[in-house]
């Protein structure tokens, strides 16, 4: 398996895993307290981030040094254009949820809730993004 297509697969898993265990500690959080305060918010979300960080560094410098008996090469044009038409997917992906968020979500929700949003707006384009690279690399795409 070439790192590319090794990252592309942690990266979407890691994406899906973390972002539902950040969702599901909002959502007991939300449930367990009336208000909670900025600090538990902010280390909830620092130490989602800082997962999906430790996640991606690892696998970058797995992939850095040779490892599975691949060296990390310039891509060539099948990856660039595999590339070029996961961005596309995901950037549709993106545009939607930011549409929402910064379009509706303001007349109804306030503070926490349009973060949660734009965030899953963001995980969710990533994981399109990444996903349809995994599946490319798998399938392949026609021109």
């Amino acid at each position: 398996m070439l790192p590319r297509e090794r990252f592309a697969w942690i990266w979407t898993a890691a994406l899906i895993v973390v972002g539902a265990a950040y969702f599901i500690a909002v959502g007991v959080q939300q449930q367990a307290h009336a208000e909670l305060s900025f600090l538990t918010r902010i280390a909830t979300l620092a130490a989602a981030l800082g997962s999906l960080g430790v996640i991606a560094g690892g696998e970058r410098l797995y992939a850095r040094l040779g490892g599975g008996g691949h060296r990390y090469e310039a891509p060539d044009e099948r990856e660039r254009f595999m590339d070029a038409r996961s961005s596309t997917f995901a950037y549709y992906v993106l545009m939607a949820g930011m549409l929402v968020v910064g379009f509706v979500m303001p007349f109804k929700h306030s503070g926490w809730d349009i973060v949660h949003g734009a965030l899953l707006a963001v995980i969710a384009a990533e994981v399109v993004h990444h996903g349809s690279l995994a599946l490319a690399y798998r399938r392949g795409w026609r021109v």
